[in-house]
């Protein structure tokens, strides 16, 4: 009898990390049971689908659907929902990147550390003398801030992680689920979208790892983003949709708050002529927080755990 069929699409491009040789010996090795080929052609991806048990892939597009009717699994790296437009099907799971947290956390944490230790601002002002009084002027320190999270899931939670050996506390910020991870003190705090406004006027530091849904539109509108206080920063590394450009634009430029750090968009890439550029005290990154050596590395661990439980045909 032959081994069903898995499928790996997961070519590079535009600085997206792919599948390499490595990564189809680990499946081949901790996955067996599975038949492994890996295509990174749109064409031979399409001929494989109609016989294959799993596919790991980038995007989905709803066009392919009629052409997966044996697929059991049906997995991206891309902790976004909207990269698969996969209809529900009995016998068919759909799974998503949760392993970006650890990545993730490093990037919030370092654009933390740049903002209040003066790193961002020695780099702005490099050309200059000796700015040694201008940059102390802006510095403090993250140990006993405060830091929202607004979106407190996989990703969340390891910020959170991550920020409690700097000594800051955390208010995670989420719709439904309120429990507290292991490594809360008790001044953490998880609350729902109705403390929502409370944290945000107590905040230092507010990271938004909101997904990107029309529930999630401009949650951080003008109103909230103006509860915030003149020495807060802004972190979005969840979806651009989260947060109104236009508002923080004029906060930024009226000075009224710390500083920005922007890696997700409501369009990418980021066009060369929006207004947000030309903001003072603004780190733009180009959706990059998860990105890491081991990223792929990382996900095929994730896949294997959910072979397991799927278990062969």
């Amino acid at each position: 009898m032959s081994r069903p069929l898995g499928i790996v699409n997961l070519p590079f491009g535009d600085g997206i990390p792919g599948a390499e040789p490595r990564h189809l010996e680990t499946l081949r090795r901790d996955a067996s049971a599975w038949e492994w080929r890996e295509v990174t052609e749109k064409e031979a991806f399409r001929a494989l689908l109609p016989d294959a048990d799993v596919a790991l892939v980038w995007r989905f597009p709803r066009s392919l659907a009629d052409q997966a009717g044996k697929l059991r699994l049906l997995s991206t790296p891309s902790a976004g929902h909207d990269w698969i437009q996969m209809p529900d099907r009995p016998g068919l799971t759909v799974t998503y990147g949760t392993f970006h947290g650890e990545l993730m956390a490093e990037s919030v944490v370092g654009a933390m550390l740049a903002f209040t230790r003066g790193i961002k601002d020695a780099i702005d002002r490099k050309n200059e003398a000796w700015p040694r009084a201008e940059i102390a002027a802006g510095m403090r320190p993250i140990r006993g801030s405060r830091a929202v999270i607004l979106g407190f899931g996989h990703v969340g939670k390891w910020i959170g992680r991550l920020l409690k050996p700097f000594g800051v506390g955390v208010t995670g910020v989420n719709r439904s689920n309120l429990e507290r991870p292991e490594y809360f003190e008790a001044t953490d705090t998880v609350v729902d979208m109705t403390g929502l406004d409370d944290a945000l006027a107590r905040a230092d530091h507010v990271i938004s790892v909101l997904p990107g849904s029309s529930d999630t539109d401009r949650v951080l509108d003008e109103r909230r983003l103006g509860l915030l206080g003149k020495n807060a920063f802004l972190y979005n590394v969840g979806r651009g949709n989260a947060v109104d450009l236009d508002a923080l634009a004029s906060l930024l430029h009226g000075g009224r708050i710390a500083g920005a750090f922007l890696d997700v968009f409501p369009v990418e890439p980021l066009p060369d002529d929006a207004p947000i550029r030309k903001c003072p005290n603004l780190i733009l990154a180009p959706h990059i927080t998860a990105f890491g050596p081991n990223y792929i590395d990382l996900y095929i661990g994730e896949v294997i755990e959910h072979l397991r439980k799927l278990g062969p045909a």
